[in-house]
C-alpha cells in the first residue's frame, strides 16, 4: 500500500510520484524541516504546537492525514513551490 500523486494535467500514462506511506511521511518531515519546524512538534503529529504558529504555503500538503482526506484543490497545489511541485509550464 502506498501513495501515488498525479498532477491532474491530463497525462494519465503514469504517476509523477509514488511512495510507500513511510516514504511520504519522510518526505513531509524533510519539507517541514526545510520550512524551519519539526513536523513531530505539530498537532496531529504527536506534538502540541498549533498550525497557526507556522507560516508555510505547504500547510495543505503537510497538515493532512496519511490516509484518506480530500484531494488538494488546484489553488492549494498551485502555491507549492516549483522545486517541490515539479516543473511548471
Amino acid at each position: 500500500m502506498g501513495l501515488t500523486l498525479f498532477p491532474g494535467d491530463g497525462d494519465d500514462s503514469g504517476p509523477d510520484v509514488s511512495w510507500s506511506y513511510s516514504g511520504f511521511a519522510a518526505f513531509r518531515r524533510r519539507l517541514a524541516e526545510a520550512e524551519g519546524f519539526a513536523l513531530r512538534d505539530m498537532k496531529g503529529f504527536g506534538g502540541d504546537r498549533p498550525w497557526s504558529e507556522v507560516s508555510t504555503v505547504l500547510e495543505p500538503l503537510l497538515d493532512r492525514p496519511d490516509d484518506g482526506g480530500d484531494d488538494l484543490s488546484p489553488v492549494e497545489c498551485a502555491v507549492v513551490p516549483a522545486p517541490v511541485g515539479g516543473n511548471r509550464r
